[in-house]
């Protein structure tokens, strides 16, 4: 049993090498680009801090020895390191090449400041909109159960 459990790690280890092995370097260099141009290098540091912000509150007998240590193990490049391997997966290197053109161009440009505000702003009315709705369905099903 011991054997078995030891030829499958050292298959997967080798599957995993050979996968890795695959993406070749320009591939890699795109791909890092395209994090660091959109700003998802950024963004995961941000929600590095948020989730352990959140898992504090969570795990609140936890000592502070245990979240430095957690906070130390959180290398927001492992987690790139080990999401490589999907966007060479789902991303040609011409898609990549010509993602980061646009990325790298005025319209890109603006495109990652503006798109976040109007994000926000597209929620707002959302959540205006989805109030409204849920204010007169609530209304129309209180009618309707009155009526019998």
């Amino acid at each position: 049993m011991k054997n078995i459990l030891i030829i499958t790690v050292i298959i997967i280890c080798s599957c995993i090498s050979v996968a890795h092995a695959e993406l070749s370097n320009e591939k890699r260099v795109e791909i890092e680009k395209m994090l660091r141009l959109t700003g998802m290098e950024k963004l995961m540091g941000q929600m590095k801090s948020q989730i352990i912000s959140a898992l504090r509150k969570e795990i609140p007998d936890a000592s502070e020895i245990f979240w430095t240590k957690f906070e130390q193990k959180m290398d927001v490049n492992e987690l790139i390191e080990k999401l490589m391997p999907i966007y060479d997966k789902y991303y040609t290197l011409e898609d990549l090449k010509a993602v980061n053109a646009f990325y790298e161009s005025p319209a890109g440009q603006r495109l990652l400041v503006v798109a976040p505000m109007a994000m926000q702003d597209a929620m707002k009315i959302g959540q205006e909109w989805g109030e409204k709705l849920g204010k007169e369905a609530a209304t129309e099903a209180e009618q309707e159960a009155n009526k019998k």
